[in-house]
């Protein structure tokens, strides 16, 4: 079992329940308190190589029409929430992707470790593959951005993450005679059987070295076509939906769409959905406490690319490093996301978003 979060929320989020006092194991502080060993944290997903056509409106089929501004920076889902949290200085960050060549990948991860994110992990390829392309235009007059996405870029199998999960525990922990629960959250992109297969490994290593107690495993769904996504959420302790997610079932109303996912999930974990600028809701499976926030202020929205993955770094930072409740974090991770709103790219957000909400 994975370890607890607490349960009590401040008045300005709604949360109803039969059981208010259920409390964290967790040890870490809050912000203002005195600063204690760095929190481990893997995430896991795909880099992106993003190319941004900023328009004023989205374009009519078959018609021809001038870009305001274009340009190409690092995206992918993981990627962006590893960004953000590297810039905490009491989370110590991991990540891991496959990548092309390591010339091609420079740029690619470049910012992430700008920002002291570990690449170590990642798994590199010959210089045949290209990066991953994702190319996206953004409307704004709407503020709505349309994704075309293109790879020949193989993921990471199972084989490649379980080598280079074993190795980089054995690096964490140079002293084999006392060895330290090295990842106190790992976090995982929705994407099939392979990553079933990839937390039934950790999941394997943590009980026998019992530190799965102190483990939190959480999977992003984002979208609900993908093959052998749903297998993937009884596995998680922390389930991230998307809208996108939820409307492909059926659902628009985020608190319907939780209530009815949730016999599918794991009975003790705790789900969100992010709902954009309508904010976000989220439940606690083992006490039926529901959780909601509205989106934080934004005065100009200027770049929404990436608020999602502002939202999920925003709640592991929250509720797996800075040890806050389950109602204070989801106010924080609707605040980081919107201020991801209204700035272009992830540099320095977190110190441009409140930390005491």
């Amino acid at each position: 079992m994975h370890k607890m979060f607490k349960l009590h929320s401040k008045s300005n989020s709604s949360a109803t329940s039969s059981t208010t006092s259920f409390s964290s194991s967790s040890g870490n502080s809050g912000l203002g308190s005195s600063p204690g060993p760095r929190v481990g944290l893997l995430l896991l997903g795909t880099t992106y190589l993003d190319t941004i056509m900023h328009v004023n409106h989205f374009p009519s089929e078959d018609t021809k029409q001038r870009a305001e501004r274009v340009e190409q920076r690092r995206g992918g889902n993981a990627a962006n929430s590893a960004e953000v949290l590297g810039q905490d200085p009491r989370a110590k960050v991991w990540y891991m992707s496959s990548m092309p060549s390591q010339v091609a990948s420079r740029v690619l991860l470049r910012a992430l470790e700008e920002s002291k994110v570990n690449t170590d992990a990642c798994v590199f390829h010959g210089s045949q593959h290209a990066p991953p392309q994702a190319y996206i235009i953004q409307a704004g007059t709407t503020g709505t951005r349309t994704i075309i996405s293109h790879s020949t870029l193989p993921d990471i199998t199972f084989a490649e993450f379980a080598k280079k999960f074993d190795m980089e525990c054995l690096k964490i922990n140079s002293d084999i005679s006392k060895p330290a629960c090295p990842y106190r959250w790992i976090h995982f992109e929705g994407r099939g059987l392979e990553v079933e297969k990839m937390i039934d490994h950790v999941e394997a290593v943590y009980v026998r070295q019992n530190w799965r107690q102190k483990l939190t495993i959480s999977v992003e769904f984002e979208k609900g076509d993908r093959p052998g996504i749903a297998s993937l959420l009884k596995k998680a302790d922390v389930c991230f939906f998307s809208r996108l997610y939820a409307e492909t079932l059926g659902f628009d109303r985020p608190e319907f769409f939780l209530s009815s996912v949730a016999d599918f999930c794991k009975p003790t974990a705790t789900l969100f959905c992010c709902w954009g600028s309508l904010g976000a809701v989220g439940l606690h499976l083992e006490s039926g406490t529901r959780f909601s926030s509205s989106a934080g202020h934004v005065g100009a929205v200027v770049d929404t690319i990436g608020a999602g993955d502002a939202f999920i770094a925003g709640i592991i930072l929250a509720l797996g490093v800075r040890g806050y409740d389950i109602g204070r974090g989801l106010r924080f991770a609707c605040e980081l996301a919107s201020q991801k709103c209204s700035q272009y790219g992830f540099r320095r957000l977190l110190q441009a978003t409140p930390p005491d909400l």
